[in-house]
């Protein structure tokens, strides 16, 4: 159970469709969430051959009582590729001395995005991330997250997975992808029973969505029948 908490697998995800734009073929993104209190292994991200185009935290960087040097350091791991840093707030960072953390993070020159989006240029075409607040402690608003999004092809970012299930249809519509975590994919399993469903990427009324099963782990240094894990996205336009 330590073991599986503390080992890695690094998943590595093709994701076709027919609104990326030819520009962004082999656009990579490297997802992570739910490091908690975990130190990110420079062996797992020295793994990664592939050029990686942003950075992605899905929330949960942190948690109580985790010294705010272990955080910096995290992040400046995550600097290995010279890219932009994206982050959305979970629920243990607004539990962890949040504006103290904030000011960490733009400090580190990390791209907040709460209820607010980022547009990423290629050529003349654009794809948008747009990130949802906190559903725990927040208020999650995809109206305010959208507003002046304009790339062909949207990358919602929400923690808790909740704020993308409840999404209207019309909503989901104009979310071609969703990545989130929070669950931990149960974290221990007895029997292949958990707290929530195993992660992985999935569609859910036509849109695509990855949950991941976090990084770290929450309470208890343990895994059951779950993996500690990060990801490797590469994007590529179905024709």
């Amino acid at each position: 159970m330590i073991f599986l908490a503390h080992h890695d697998r690094l998943l590595y995800h093709h994701v076709t469709d027919k609104q990326i734009p030819d520009q962004f073929t082999n656009f990579r993104i490297f997802f992570i969430s739910d490091i908690h209190r975990r130190r990110i292994n420079k062996k797992t991200i020295e793994k990664i051959k592939e050029p990686i185009d942003i950075i992605i935290i899905g929330g949960d960087i942190t948690e109580k009582f985790v010294p705010l040097q272990r955080t910096i350091k995290n992040i400046r791991r995550l600097k290995k590729w010279q890219q932009p840093i994206y982050f959305i707030w979970g629920n243990n960072d607004y539990e962890a001395q949040p504006d103290r953390l904030e000011r960490m993070l733009r400090q580190e020159n990390v791209i907040i995005l709460t209820n607010s989006n980022d547009t990423i240029i290629r050529g003349n075409r654009t794809i948008s991330i747009l990130g949802l607040d906190c559903f725990t402690y927040g208020e999650p608003r995809l109206d305010l997250a959208m507003q002046g999004a304009q790339g062909s092809f949207m990358i919602l970012l929400t923690h808790d997975p909740e704020a993308f299930y409840l999404l209207s249809d019309q909503e989901l519509q104009s979310i071609d992808i969703a990545l989130a975590g929070h669950t931990h994919g149960g974290q221990i399993r007895i029997m292949g029973v958990g707290p929530y469903e195993r992660g992985g990427l999935d569609k859910y009324k036509n849109t695509k969505i990855l949950i991941s099963e976090g990084y770290g782990y929450s309470s208890l240094p343990f895994r059951l029948g779950t993996n500690s894990q990060c990801h490797v996205i590469t994007f590529e336009k179905l024709t």
